[in-house]
Order: structure tokens, then C-alpha cells, then sequence
């Protein structure tokens, strides 16, 4: 193993550390296998940090770096969240000089790796930093390799569930008991709370939000029908050469959210955002995300007594299946780390790994599964903490999205062609055929 990759190797706990699911055992020491021992902080440093992280989630990062600051003057954490993160992260590696380490999500795994912007990760040294594939929820660990290789190491886990409100559904004359657990279930919440200012349920029509709750709908589908082939639940095909969602499935799960859109009175008010309805009780019920607990999960906001969480309404109840992603640590290709800063990257490792099961708190759930069966996170009171039960119950059947290193455009481009189905302006099928042609232009590019 030459010098850079083992100085590499041996800065990865503690990027791994800043994400939370590392103890302070992986972050230093020497093993019979000669593990490196992390340099003593002696000298100030700069670590630059940069990530995708934003709202919520960029905030409770943010408050954890300034924290582990205050208490150690040597090191200096730079950057954090950059809006535009692709154009500059792929123009820092062109100009050979990346951050020290990223967080990204992991549909951007394929498209920087044919960028030549990723460091591989292997086997090998995975296990010297203490990272064993057993360890993981391994749906996560195997959705995030990109033609056999790993590049990225997974922190954490989130995705759509059913969030719903039990004094709205009792003040519409129904059984907060009995939430909606099928599509035919859901469509009657939809249209029988919509009443007035209220709606039962409402659905992304714009937006990367419309795309994921599109791929949810789709594999789903394809889940449930017994001639659908593994690649009909996918936006592209196997070989990545085409797109794979103009099918039965792909059809249903779009009509699905056009009948959604149609019977809950959409569009909302103008200005008026879906956890503000679901405060105020006019919104029933509506498929979020964990990120969402860093409001409706405090304890004074004035929906978390009436919060409940379950499982996404599902095409096949005995096939479930729903919407996930994740954030992953990577470390950009070319960095070279010298000793102040491989110092300061253990020392803030070892800050972060006295703090656990902060990252959680972000409404996250933490790919680790050493961190998942701690006592620490199952017997925490922290309300966000006992929140996630539901994500982490259901985690088998996570359906993670396909990496492919186009999906980034995709999902930026395609958001405007469904839109024109869910919001009733054309058909299911019209939609699909121009969304289509839209991804098979872009993957032949």
C-alpha cells in the first residue's frame, strides 16, 4: 500500500466519526495488522469539509462542527454546505485541489466516479479503519457500490413514510387506529378528509420530490405484479443504456399520483407549505421524510401530540416496498493529507464519537447497524430518536434508488414531464412516452 493511500486509510474513521457511527475505539490505536497510529494534535490545522447537506440537516452538522470548535482552538473546520456543490466539487478535483472529504448523496456516487473524482475503497482497508460490510444494514451497503467497487462508506438512511395527524383524521369523523396501509386505502383518506380547507393527503408535483415519490410508486408496482421484470422497477435499464419506466408499472404509479393530485384539491395555497397545513390540522396525511421530525419531532411544536408515523400505503401489502436514499462519506481522488491535518481530522473524530447519536437527532437514521442495536439509540427518549422506530422497523424493505452517472440530470430534466400527468394536464401514458425520449436523449449524450 503506498504513502498516500495509507495516510487515506487512516483518515477515514474520522470521517466516518463526523457522521456519528463511529466509536472512539476506531479512531486510533495499532494492530497486529499494522493499522496506523493517528498523529498527536500539536500544531493548529484546517480541515476542508464539504458537504450537500442543507435546511435541517446542515444546521444540526453545522452546530456540531462550531461545538467541537469551541472546545478545540487548534482546529478550524472549513466550508460546510455549498449550494452549488456539483459544479465546484468536479472543478476542484480538475484543478487537483479537492476537500479533504465530502458528504454526498448517493445518486451522485456513479457520475463522480466516471469523473475520475473518487478514491476506491478497498476491502482491505476498509477493515484496517474498522469498517466491516457486516456491520451496515446491508440493503444500504450493497446499493452503494457502483460496478462492484466501493467508493463511498453510507451514514446514514432515509426515505418516504406516511406521516398523519390523528386529531385531524378524528375531527373528519375517522379512526386514527386504522391508518391507510394500501393505495385504494389511501385515495379514500384523500378524498374523504378533503373537505373545505383541509385535504387528506397531498403529492409532490414539482421538483426532485416528485421524482422520488415517482420511483417509490414504481417499485411498488412493478413489486406487485407478478410479469414484471426486476428492471421495470428502475428508471433505467440494466446496462444503463435506456430508460426502463414507460411500462405497466411506471403507468400505474403515475396515474396513482394524478388520482392523488385530483381528489385532494391541489395545488395548496399559494405560499402555504405542507408542514404549515399539517400544523395547522388541515393537512390529514401526506408521505415525508425523517428530515421533517427536525420540526414536527420537538416536543413544542404544536403537531408532535397529535404525529403519528406508518408504514408507506403499499400496492402489495404482502410486497412492500418504499422510497429511500442516503448520505455517504467519500474521500475526493488526489488529496494528500500531511500530519497537522491527519492530527486534527483523529482529534475531531474523537470529539465527534463522544457525541453519537447527534446525527440521528437530524431525523436520520444511521446506517450502522452497531449504533441501531446500541441501548443508547433504543432506549434514548429523545423523542426524533423514538420517531425513527418506524424507518428502522421497515428498513428490509427500503427501496433505494439505481446508480447510474446520468441520474443527476435526470432528475433534474424529467420533473417538468410528469408534472403535466399528476397535475391532470395530459395523460399518464403521453407523460411517459415524452419522459422517455427526454431520458434516452440524455443517456445517448
Amino acid at each position: 500500500m503506498n504513502s498516500t493511500r495509507r495516510r487515506i486509510t487512516a483518515f477515514l474513521p474520522a470521517a466516518l466519526a463526523a457522521t456519528g457511527i463511529l466509536g472512539a475505539a476506531a479512531a486510533c490505536g495499532t494492530s497486529a495488522g499494522g493499522q496506523t497510529q493517528p498523529a498527536k494534535l500539536k500544531e493548529a490545522a484546517s480541515l476542508a469539509y464539504w458537504t450537500v447537506l442543507s435546511g435541517a440537516d446542515g444546521t444540526r452538522m453545522q452546530s456540531m462542527t462550531e461545538q467541537y470548535q469551541k472546545e478545540q482552538a487548534l482546529v478550524k473546520v472549513e466550508g460546510q454546505h455549498l449550494p452549488d456543490f456539483l459544479t465546484k466539487f468536479v472543478a476542484s478535483v480538475v484543478a487537483g485541489t479537492p476537500p479533504d472529504i465530502i458528504t454526498i448523496r448517493q445518486t451522485y456516487i456513479a457520475g463522480f466516479v466516471e469523473k475520475n473524482a473518487l478514491l476506491d475503497l478497498q476491502p482491505k482497508e476498509l477493515q484496517q479503519a474498522g469498517l466491516r460490510a457486516e456491520d451496515f444494514d446491508q440493503t444500504i451497503w450493497k446499493a452503494s457500490e457502483y460496478k462492484g467497487t466501493r467508493y463511498t462508506v453510507p451514514f446514514d438512511i432515509h426515505g418516504y413514510q406516511l406521516f398523519y395527524h390523528e386529531g385531524s383524521v378524528r375531527d373528519a369523523g375517522g379512526d386514527p387506529s386504522k391508518p391507510p396501509v394500501t393505495w385504494s386505502d389511501w385515495l379514500d383518506w384523500a378524498a374523504r378528509f378533503t373537505q373545505g380547507d383541509r385535504r387528506g393527503a397531498m403529492i409532490n408535483f414539482a421538483g426532485a420530490g416528485l421524482v422520488w415519490q415517482y420511483q417509490g410508486f414504481l417499485r411498488q408496482a412493478a413489486k406487485a405484479s407478478s410479469q414484471a421484470t426486476a428492471q421495470a422497477a428502475d428508471l433505467f435499464s440494466a446496462d444503463g443504456k435506456k430508460a426502463a419506466f414507460n411500462n405497466a408499472a411506471g403507468n400505474e404509479a403515475l396515474s396513482l399520483m394524478a388520482d392523488l393530485y385530483r381528489r385532494t384539491n391541489m395545488p395548496l395555497p399559494q405560499g402555504a407549505g405542507f408542514l404549515d397545513l399539517f400544523e395547522q390540522r388541515k393537512l390529514t396525511s401526506v408521505l415525508g421524510g425523517p428530515w421533517n421530525l427536525n420540526r414536527l419531532g420537538q416536543t413544542d411544536n404544536p403537531a408532535f401530540n397529535d404525529l403519528r408515523l406508518a408504514l408507506a400505503p403499499q400496492r402489495d401489502v404482502s410486497k412492500p416496498s418504499w422510497w429511500a436514499q442516503s448520505h455517504q462519506i467519500a474521500l475526493p481522488k488526489g488529496q494528500k493529507v500531511d500530519d497537522a491535518k491527519r492530527a486534527a481530522a483523529f482529534n475531531f473524530a474523537q470529539w465527534l464519537a463522544e457525541h453519537p447519536l447527534e446525527w440521528a437527532q437530524a431525523g436520520q437514521v444511521p446506517a450502522n447497524k452497531k449504533i441501531l442495536n446500541s441501548d443508547a439509540f433504543q432506549k434514548s427518549t429523545h423523542p426524533v430518536h423514538k420517531l425513527l422506530a418506524t424507518w428502522v422497523k421497515n428498513l428490509p424493505s427500503a427501496g433505494f434508488m439505481q446508480l447510474h452517472p446520468k441520474h443527476v440530470e435526470v432528475e433534474d430534466q424529467l420533473p417538468p414531464i410528469l408534472a403535466k400527468a399528476v397535475t391532470g394536464q395530459v395523460s399518464a401514458q403521453s407523460a411517459l412516452t415524452d419522459a422517455e425520449q427526454l431520458v434516452n436523449n440524455i443517456l445517448s449524450q
